[in-house]
This record gives C-alpha cells, structure tokens and sequence, in this order.
C-alpha cells in the first residue's frame, strides 16, 4: 500500500501545477527528449538503446518537472543492461532565488542488487544562478525511502535525507559543461549518482550530448559491485 501511494504521488506531482485556478497562464519551458542507439553485428550481436523525456511546467508561482530515463542493452540476444527511472518534483517559489518542493524518484534495475529503490520527501531550493550561460541550483531534502532486494525481494523503508546539485556552464557557443549530482542518504546506504558531459549545439532545438554516468552505493549485498558507469551518446531535442 505504500508503495501504491507513493508511486501515485509520484505521478500527481508532476501535473499538480496544471490545475491550479489562482494562478497565471502556465507554460511549458525546457521541454526536452533525447534519444542514443547503437547496434554492432558480426563476430558479435550487441544494441543499446538510450532515451529520455523530461518537462517543465510553471504557473506563476509553481513549477513542475517531470522526467523519465531508459536504458535497454543487449549482446549476442542475452539482456545486458535494464533500467528504468521516473522522476517528478513539484515547487512553490518564495522568491527568484528560493523554493520548496515535493519531489519524488523511482528507479527500477535488473541488473543490480536492487530490484527498485522509491524515494519521496520535501525540500528547500535555492538558484545561485540560472541563465542562458551559466546554472547553479541546489537542493536539500528530508523523506522516506523504500528499496527491494533483487535477491530475495525483501524490503526495507525508512527515513532518507536528500541533495542535489545542477550545474550548467557554457564553454563556447556551441558548447556547454554538465553536471549533476542526487544523493540519498539512509542509515543503511548512501546512493550517489553524478551525470557529467558535454552538450553540443547543432540548430536552435537539436544537440549532441556526450554524457558520463557514475552510479555507486556505499553499501549492497555479497556478490554486487558498490558502483556502476556508463557512457552514453545520444541526440537531444528541445521543444
């Protein structure tokens, strides 16, 4: 039952903004999806897949953010690599530079110890800077946070303590520096997640990202390794 409610959370938050009556026109801003495939054939058969869809929807006073990650890996018809994430927060600025949020994460994997991880709590955010050239946002929060064991599909849930970091810097015209950091702390693991790369202009709407992911727990089952990576290519377009 839980879980059923904060999933259901999870997606009500990133819509919530759209029916508020009390504020001004919305509009959509910073809209964006992107998409990587590769395939090899021969001596060895391998794809991966790589695709996203993110959203950003202010209303005056409120703004929401909703975002989901996939990647699909395979080689020689064997999976390698399957993972899901869905993401929704929900803000009421206090000011330019200030806001609170709802926030939510779900993330289910199969290839590693943990079959799904579901964090969701409120925090306060504060924009240092965001413009078109430079970007430093960060987050703290507190909630709850529940994680299933792949290996015998037992649970734990408990209080989790929440950050995040969002940096964006451009380099030259057609170049920016990416990096963003989620934590989530309980007091039997830490996840930390830290995405870095480069995004490269090609027109108005359309960039090519190269993007390094690091994701590592301080603590998981005998037999799994504490950190996983990934690098990804994929195009980006902007609506």
């Amino acid at each position: 039952m839980k879980k059923t409610l904060l999933i259901t959370g999870l997606l009500l938050g990133g819509v919530n903004s759209a029916i508020a009556d009390d504020e001004p026109k919305s509009a959509w801003a910073g809209s964006t999806g992107y998409l990587g495939l590769s395939t090899t054939a021969g001596n060895s058969d391998t794809e991966s897949l790589t695709a996203g869809l993110k959203v950003k929807y202010e209303t005056g006073k409120l703004i929401s953010e909703m975002g989901l990650d996939i990647l699909r890996a395979s080689s020689n018809s064997l999976d390698t690599a399957e993972r899901y994430v869905l993401a929704s927060k929900t803000g009421y600025k206090l000011n330019e530079k200030d806001y609170l949020f709802y926030g939510s994460r779900y993330e289910k994997d199969k290839f590693t110890a943990f079959d799904y991880t579901l964090t969701s709590g409120i925090g306060w955010g504060h924009k240092f800077y965001d413009e078109e050239s430079k970007k430093l946002i960060t987050e703290v929060g507190i909630g709850y946070k529940t994680v299933a064991y792949d290996i015998d599909r037992s649970e734990d849930a408990g209080l989790a303590f929440t950050g995040k970091l969002d940096y964006m810097r451009q380099i030259t015209d057609t170049m920016k520096f990416i990096d963003v950091l989620i934590v989530e702390s309980t007091s039997d693991n830490t996840f930390l997640q830290n995405d870095a790369g480069l995004s490269l202009t090609v027109s108005d709407k359309v960039n090519v990202n190269f993007v390094h992911q690091v994701k590592h727990n301080t603590d998981v089952p005998a037999g799994f390794d504490n950190t996983d990576t990934l690098f990804a290519i994929n195009l980006g377009y902007t609506f």
